[in-house]
């Protein structure tokens, strides 16, 4: 894995239709870009080689590695009309941590959401939200169901605080821009409980309703004086939702492309994924980009019962995203 990370993205297959679908989502954006697609399936170290057998050290020469061969081919195949130049590697680790490590090489890594039950996912836990949560550059869950439209729908960016997410609102056009797509910045700001009912009517919503606008525009503006002349061309609109945010953005991904949302921060300064992302990645109908660019402090405040601030006059969400 030689080119820069300029000109790579790493696509991580499984064997399974959404491991196809990430491998689909990954060509179209290289060769949209002109980047290089590197498709990636990770031997665990310690696997059975076969679903009876016990748990045993592996190789890229066992049964295993020939297993993660046959994947990768079967991914070539599926992206060899893409217009886009392929390459595939077999690797040996642990695939969340791998696939985080090799994302730092890359400008963007995909993988694919498959479809599960509660308890399968209770059981067996997700490399999404650990990749997403410790990747150094944008990571795009592609659910096993996608398929790209025929003309581009709107690119979604979900914006908690409009001062912090200028580099989110940037990372928007461009993407925008590089599709020929509209855009649209979407706010969702929920009350809880006993103030549900003062704080959604008459002024004090629309105080709140217009402030958000005021705030998403001038970081729109802003995120537009930092791009060139395609980002200007964009068309972009912003939407104030009221309404619990998981449930506003998993909606939005009904007539979307792609939803764009930032990546929280623990106190620590480790990685982070907040309740909001991993309901939205598991939820989502379109592909979801978790992008590392924005990362709030904490999850939720004090005095909440739905990660919800009530600062003074300022609009609130429901949880980070």
């Amino acid at each position: 894995m030689n080119e820069s990370s300029r000109d790579l993205i790493l696509a991580g297959v499984d064997g399974t239709a959404a491991g196809l679908a990430a491998a689909r989502f990954g060509a179209a954006e290289a060769a949209r870009s002109g980047a290089v697609l590197h498709l990636v399936y990770v031997v665990d170290p310690y696997a059975p080689p076969l679903p009876t057998w016990p748990v045993a050290p592996t190789s890229p020469d066992s049964r295993m590695g020939q297993l993660g061969r046959a994947i990768l081919a079967e991914a070539e195949e599926a992206v060899a009309n893409s217009g886009a130049v392929v390459s595939s590697y077999l690797l040996l680790g642990l695939p969340a941590t791998v696939l985080a490590q090799e994302a730092a090489k890359a400008r963007l890594v995909v993988l694919g959401d498959q479809p599960r039950v509660l308890l399968d996912r209770i059981l067996t836990s997700s490399i999404l939200a650990p990749v997403a949560a410790h990747a150094a550059v944008p990571m795009v869950a592609v659910p096993a169901t996608w398929t790209p439209g025929d003309e581009p729908r709107e690119v979604v960016v979900g914006v908690q605080d409009a001062v912090e997410s200028i580099a989110l609102v940037r990372r928007g056009l461009e993407v925008a821009a590089e599709r020929g797509a509209p855009l649209r910045l979407l706010h969702a700001w929920h009350t809880f409980g006993a103030y549900q009912d003062y704080l959604t009517v008459g002024s004090e919503e629309q105080a709140w309703v217009d402030r958000a606008e005021r705030e998403l525009t001038a970081a729109l503006e802003a995120a537009r004086a930092d791009l060139g002349p395609e980002a200007a061309a964009v068309e972009a609109r912003v939407d104030i939702v009221h309404g619990q945010t998981a449930y506003a953005l998993v909606e939005a991904s009904r007539s979307a492309d792609l939803l764009i949302l930032g990546r929280g921060r623990s106190f620590l300064g480790f990685g982070h994924l907040g309740g909001t992302a991993r309901a939205v990645l598991r939820e989502s109908l379109c592909p979801v980009e978790i992008d590392p660019s924005v990362a709030p402090a904490f999850e939720g405040e004090a005095g909440s019962t739905d990660g919800v601030t009530t600062s003074g006059s300022r609009p609130v969400s429901a949880g980070r995203q």
